[in-house]
């Protein structure tokens, strides 16, 4: 009951001060590398500055949904430094927190490149580059996707192809999204890692604040 408390105390007051903010309850979790996609139950927790501003604020975390304890944190800031048809973005994870089921904290700090490009009303093409390195740990990882975006009504697709380093990881993911209502969404994920044949996917629903 005390967690409870403490996460519906912690999703007001960061809501206070955000410019955006919702929760997910899914059948998985999220990570920036696919592969990475917990197949457990979570809470996706997201809020954040306004994403049209240049430079903008955000915090993701993980909860796992059986015992309300925080997976993750990544608090991340980014600054888009071009801001035309090609848009531009540089950011830090500064820090990422990753805490194991035993509560072992281990840190991470990485550097981001995303750039988007608006082909029409409906497609952007859209690329990112990751490069995360353990604090506390000897985890070192370059990480990078390209991916085309579709929009139309209450519909949003997302397809990626994308890289990893490390294990020499590479494989294809899609997201897609529907509006049922003004705040709330369903979301659907899958991926497949081509190098290991590994296939996971996630079902959930979104609710903005």
């Amino acid at each position: 009951m005390k967690k409870l408390v403490f996460l519906i105390t912690l999703v007001f007051s960061l809501n206070a001060s955000a410019q955006y903010g919702g929760i997910e309850a899914s059948t998985g979790g999220f990570s920036f590398v696919p592969d990475f996609t917990s197949e457990d139950p979570h809470f996706i927790l997201s809020v954040g500055t306004n994403t049209d501003k240049r430079l903008q604020g955000h915090l993701l975390s993980l909860i796992r949904a059986e015992n309300l304890v925080p997976r993750n944190a990544i608090f991340i800031t980014r600054y888009r430094f071009l801001d035309k048809r090609l848009k531009a973005t540089i950011g830090t994870h500064l820090p990422a927190l990753q805490i194991s089921d035993d509560y072992q904290v281990d840190t991470f700090f990485a550097q981001e490149l995303r750039t988007d490009y608006s082909i029409n009303e409906k497609w952007s093409l859209n690329t990112m580059y990751l490069h995360g390195k353990g604090r506390n740990n000897d985890l070192e990882i370059n990480f990078g996707y390209v991916g085309l975006n579709y929009n139309k009504g209450k519909w949003n697709s997302f397809s990626q192809v994308w890289a990893i380093d490390l294990n020499n990881g590479y494989g294809l993911s899609q997201t897609v999204s529907y509006q049922v209502a003004n705040k709330t969404q369903l979301r659907g994920f899958i991926n497949k890692t081509l190098s290991t044949g590994n296939t996971n996917m996630t079902i959930g629903v979104y609710r903005a604040f």
